[in-house]
């Protein structure tokens, strides 16, 4: 199992890059599965857009992956 919060922990920035994701969340979640989740409103709330990237901030990210593990 994975320990959400060490999640953040190890991260070195307190932004995730939708390419980044995979990495972020050990494999669990593509950039397309996020792209996805966005498109259809079920992705995580408040983006940051920097011309053609997408980015979450960590904290948003780790609420996000709660809520989802929470429905499971």
């Amino acid at each position: 199992m994975i320990d959400l919060n060490k999640l953040a922990e190890d991260w070195p920035s307190p932004f995730v890059a939708r390419s980044e994701m995979e990495n972020f969340t050990k494999g669990l979640y593509k950039p397309s599965s996020m792209n996805t989740f966005d498109g259809s409103g079920k992705g995580i709330n408040r983006k940051i857009r920097l011309g053609m990237k997408i980015a979450y901030l960590k904290h948003d990210v780790i609420e996000w992956l709660k809520r989802k593990k929470a429905n499971d």
